[in-house]
């Protein structure tokens, strides 16, 4: 370390101040009993609370409780707030001026508090102010380097992309960057720009230095959370004065994100244009297109996949956003080996669009998809349980006039998988069969013509339990297999056998007949695009 700390406020420098005595070690050891006396000395004191009487200290520490009675004085620290049940305490032997009067103790004590954040303070904030000066000169990031001397320890910052903006190691990490474990914004107790704000624990990638301990403490503040401070030490190795110091460079570090943030926030909205006036034909011609994305270093001569993908079971009624942003993050983190897929985000959507080499055969579209997908489809989380990546994908073309009816396709093919439970993590567009069809077609074409296939179906349903119209549509989706059919619906065979023949008799129809088959599985899966359809799970 290049710079002298001033030692921590603490319970011992308290009692010596007051020239107090022990009357005894301590008498409860619920919370600190595998320390030494002299370690539980040592604890430093943030609050002190006598009665109605209480003092902070702007600094991190325990809660310190007095209690006078029967001459007698007991200080008790406690975990997390005062009259917790998780504390320590000691006996104290009070000089018989302070028993005489309580008053003059107390008055003792706020003059220690005072001197005590008068030896600490002036020393933190001639550092504040030579970290304000290499910020003010534009040497904003290097204020890492200073904090590096003051605690000693090896130090880097994260950008909130989790890419290294600056790497202060050669303590016991080398002096470049090595790969680690990004941090999980979920695992954070508190996202606040305070010195009280816990630490989260880290680690890195690989054993060569799982030895050596990683706290995070996050960058955030009105703008969310702009970046990462990486500190080889375990959250508990920080000590009172070092985490006020901590604190002090954060500010500095945020506020030098927030500016990154603002430049980076500008040039994003107008990549963002670029890309939404894509995707939504607002181009006059195919030579203003390729030469808008030149000036954004897009090749827009070649063919672009398209897929639109979401986190399975989310919608903006009932957002996860700390979630989202998480595995946004990771989506981003995955798309670096792909530096020239195009990504965005929109509505608590990622749009992807994937340039190709050449035109593809169609029959090759399903293996190329799934190829260029397969590194996010490995993405997953867990928020009300399992929950993946669902992406839907367009059809493919050779010009880029043409993005925008792709990106409709992918569109439609994500929330068609998902309306029709394909039970797949990837719908194509060219596998959505006649439904891509139904798209076109009047709404109230499509009802009536549901209508006329499944009346008499659809009003026994409302006066009786059998649920025909599930039935059925599990009978399709089954490939009239009753034994999988009864699985999708857990009933017996011989159950799902009585409910078809109901069927057919309240339809008037033969279900054996092809022609038959397919007009209601196209009114079944009519009722489930226009949301009329049994509200449980679609099953095909």
């Amino acid at each position: 370390k290049m710079y002298n700390l001033p030692d921590a406020v603490t319970l011992g420098s308290l009692l010596n101040y007051l020239e107090v005595d022990l009357l005894d070690e301590r008498t409860s050891l619920s919370l600190y009993e595998s320390l030494t006396l002299e370690e539980f000395l040592n604890l430093p004191i943030q609050r002190i609370s006598w009665g109605e009487k209480s003092l902070s200290l702007a600094l991190g520490g325990k809660n310190l409780s007095i209690q006078i009675q029967d001459h007698l004085c007991q200080f008790l620290i406690y975990k997390d707030k005062i009259y917790d049940e998780d504390r320590s305490a000691i006996k104290i032997r009070l000089k018989p001026e302070y028993l005489e009067s309580t008053e003059l103790l107390w008055r003792k004590i706020q003059e220690w508090a005072e001197g005590e954040q008068g030896r600490i303070f002036p020393q933190v904030e001639k550092f504040s102010r030579e970290l304000a000066e290499l910020v003010t000169h534009g040497y904003g990031l290097t204020i890492l380097g200073e904090l590096k001397k003051l605690l000693g320890v090896d130090l880097f910052l994260l950008d909130k992309h989790y890419k290294v903006l600056a790497w202060e190691g050669g303590e016991k990490l080398p002096v470049t960057p090595i790969s680690i474990v990004t941090p999980k914004l979920s695992n954070f107790p508190s996202l606040e720009l305070k010195m009280e704000t816990p630490l989260c624990p880290g680690k890195w990638n690989g054993d060569e230095y799982k030895d050596i301990p990683l706290s995070w403490y996050p960058l955030a503040g009105h703008q969310g959370v702009l970046g990462y401070l990486g500190i080889t030490l375990s959250p508990e190795d920080l000590g009172q004065v070092e985490r006020l110091y901590l604190y002090k460079t954060a500010v500095f570090l945020y506020c030098e994100l927030a500016k990154v943030q603002s430049i980076e926030d500008t040039e994003r909205q107008h990549y963002r244009d670029f890309l939404f006036d894509l995707l939504y034909n607002n181009f006059d011609s195919l030579e203003v297109i390729q030469t808008r994305g030149k000036l954004w270093g897009v090749d827009l001569t070649k063919p672009h996949l398209v897929a639109v993908g979401e986190i399975a079971g989310h919608s903006s009624e009932t957002p996860h956003p700390l979630k989202f942003q998480e595995i946004m993050h990771t989506v981003a983190t995955v798309l670096r080996s792909q530096p020239e897929t195009i990504f965005l985000e929109r509505n608590n959507q990622i749009v992807l669009l994937y340039p190709l080499e050449n035109m593809l055969p169609l029959s090759q579209w399903e293996a190329a998809t799934k190829q260029l997908l397969n590194p996010l489809l490995q993405i997953s989380s867990t928020v009300d349980g399992e929950k993946e990546l669902l992406f839907g994908v367009g059809n493919l073309y050779s010009s880029p006039r043409f993005i925008h009816r792709s990106f409709q396709e992918a569109k439609y093919a994500l929330e068609l998988g998902q309306l029709f439970s394909l039970r797949r993590q990837v719908t194509l567009f060219q596998d959505l069969g006649v439904m891509r069809l139904l798209l076109k077609l009047d709404q109230q074409e499509l009802e009536d013509f549901r209508d006329e296939l499944l009346g008499p179906l659809i009003k026994f349903d409302k006066e009786n339990t059998l649920n025909l119209e599930e039935t059925l549509l599990a009978y399709f989706a089954a490939d009239g297999d009753l034994n999988r059919a009864g699985d999708l619906l857990f009933l017996h065979p011989n159950t799902l056998r009585y409910r078809l023949k109901k069927a057919a008799e309240v339809l008037d129809r033969d279900l054996g007949s092809l022609e038959t088959q397919i007009n209601l599985y196209i009114a079944l899966k009519i009722g489930r695009l226009m949301g009329q359809g049994d509200k449980s799970p679609p099953l095909g």
